[in-house]
């Protein structure tokens, strides 16, 4: 699932610790450019470039059924690097689905139907 990734898991001795140490602190500075304060005066918009983070809110609402893939349009221009979910308006956990994420569009899955939730795209 796009977003934070978790420490790369090594094992004592393992030769390659070092790069995949490196590899994970090269993805965290990536995202951490995303979310680069660009103006002072910023604030946020739904479905509108932030003025002060390289990201945008959508609404994300689930399809009638559950666990059941659905489409987000954005605006951010780019293929987001991870997304920061809101609260939920009911209980249910939110998770990528497995469709590819594009320019245009980010997919989601929820593990109740019905589901509204803000999202911020980085």
């Amino acid at each position: 699932m796009p977003g934070v990734p978790p420490p790369p898991l090594i094992r004592e001795g393992d030769p390659n610790a070092q790069f995949y140490i490196t590899q994970y602190l090269q993805d965290l500075n990536r995202m951490a450019r995303s979310l680069t304060f660009l103006t002072a005066a910023g604030g946020f918009a739904d479905g509108q470039r932030s003025l002060n983070l390289d990201a945008v809110w959508v609404l994300y609402v689930s399809s009638g059924t559950a666990n059941t893939e659905t489409s987000v349009a954005h605006n951010l221009g780019r293929v987001p690097l991870g997304a920061f979910v809101g609260l939920p308006d009911i209980s249910a956990t939110i998770y990528a689905g497995t469709s590819a994420w594009t320019s245009t569009a980010v997919f989601f899955r929820s593990t109740a139907a019905t589901t509204t939730v803000r999202l911020l795209l980085f």
